[in-house]
């Protein structure tokens, strides 16, 4: 662009000018585009690691499922123990084959995944069919066998435990490859914006004093942008030109960054079907809050509760509506005395985890109960129930003040040991844990 009015000097200037106005609308755009190909590239590696996650959670409970039935047929040889033996082995086989199909879509994972799925089979078939066929024939089984059998399925169950963790692990690279890409993205970003502005600055400098301002903002907004700080406002900027422009880009891309960051951080951390959160959050945020209270020796609490015969409901209603009854109770939870619950997650399967901070213990119990009620009013039919004409939930409840001599673990198993005592007992109920109780 050439102009007969603005001399050398000018013609210099407006050069200058447009030429790095392109520069820079071309980088803006670029790294729009980098930005979006680091959060497809999460989102597709987190969607697979969450098929594999749901994937061998089906694996291990199918193979607890042939193992519950294959104890309780050896014990009674009441052949209704085989159903959710041969259903564990049908849902072993499916899962096995899903796996197969996602090695291919996530090969870092492959020998992980192998390795489950042939100790799955060893104890299929060097003990839960044999263990099986000898009770058909009625031979029982040496305790030799048996311990070897419980082996087996210990070393299933460790390694599945190891795979979740080889999970998480995959989850946090995935994010950390993300991150990096976009850091790197914005940062040459900033450095070609800066240097583009040097020049510009050096060369006209009286025509640019007047946006020198602006764009000392607009990399101070940038560079919280690559600190994931979306809350600073790009300049006010008035004049029509390049400048204005690039700064709507890059509000543009902050809030499309902004967007996708927080859809990202939710989709991680909720369970997909219920809506609360899902196991991993649990961990992380029980961590949290454990520290906290042992810090500053404060109340924690640990509310779990399962629905009653969900099996049987399954059964009898199909799973499409098993997982309707899923959604209608976590949704009882999320609305639970106006949303007052601290935190509540998916734990499991038909389990469910309620996290109270400084609460007392007869806080606690009271508000176990209003749950455990609030569900029953939910009146949702359940003609199998060995309890009740509709659906109801069994709940164990721990609170303790964290001190050093505790682990996480033992407050889980505190709840755990509760709600175990509150199926035995008829389920339900609410049952507090209390040392020594059986």
């Amino acid at each position: 662009m050439y102009s007969k009015y603005l001399g050398k000097l000018g013609n210099r200037m407006l050069r200058s000018i447009t030429v790095s106005a392109m520069a820079i609308i071309v980088l803006t755009i670029l790294s729009v585009i980098s930005v979006r190909f680091f959060l497809y590239e999460n989102i597709q590696g987190q969607r697979i690691l969450d098929q594999i996650d749901e994937s061998v959670n089906v694996l291990h409970n199918s193979l607890i499922d042939q193992e519950t039935g294959q104890r309780g047929y050896n014990l009674t040889n009441n052949p209704s123990f085989l159903e959710p033996y041969y259903q564990g082995m049908e849902d072993f086989s499916q899962s096995s084959k899903a796996l197969a199909e996602l090695m291919i879509k996530y090969p870092s994972l492959t020998a992980e995944i192998k390795e489950l799925i042939e100790k799955g089979e060893y104890w299929h078939h060097h003990y839960g069919e044999p263990l099986v066929e000898m009770s058909q024939q009625g031979e029982a089984p040496s305790l030799e066998l048996l311990s070897a059998g419980k082996q087996a399925l210990d070393e299933f169950r460790l390694s599945s435990e190891v795979f979740f963790q080889h999970i998480e692990a995959e989850r946090t690279v995935v994010r950390e490859k993300m991150q990096t890409g976009i850091q790197i993205t914005l940062v040459s970003l900033v450095i070609s914006i800066i240097a583009i502005v040097c020049i510009n600055v050096y060369i006209n400098y009286r025509v640019l004093q007047s946006v020198v301002r602006p764009i000392i903002h607009l990399n101070d907004c940038v560079t919280a942008y690559t600190k994931h700080d979306f809350s600073k406002k790009i300049p006010v900027y008035e004049r029509k030109d390049e400048l204005s422009e690039l700064i709507r880009n890059v509000d543009q891309m902050r809030e499309e960054l902004s967007s996708s960051f927080h859809t990202l951080k939710t989709e991680a951390n909720a369970d997909g079907l219920t809506g609360l959160f899902n196991r991993r959050y649990f961990d992380e945020y029980l961590e949290r809050e454990w520290n906290t209270a042992k810090k500053e020796q404060k109340c924690l609490s640990l509310i779990l509760f399962d629905i009653d015969y969900f099996k049987n409901y399954n059964d009898t209603y199909g799973h499409l509506e098993g997982d309707e009854c899923l959604k209608k109770i976590s949704h009882c939870l999320r609305t639970f005395q106006g949303g007052s619950l601290n935190f509540a997650a998916r734990y499991g399967g038909e389990e469910f985890a309620v996290i109270l901070i400084n609460r007392t213990e007869q806080e606690t119990r009271c508000i176990a109960e209003g749950m455990r009620q609030a569900v029953m009013d939910l009146n949702i039919p359940h003609a199998s129930s060995d309890i009740c004409d509709c659906v109801t939930i069994s709940i164990g409840v721990a609170t303790v003040i964290p001190t050093d001599r505790m682990e996480i673990n033992d407050f889980i198993h505190m709840a755990d040991q509760a709600l175990y005592l509150s199926k035995k007992n008829g389920r339900n109920q609410v049952t507090m844990y209390r040392p020594g109780a059986e």
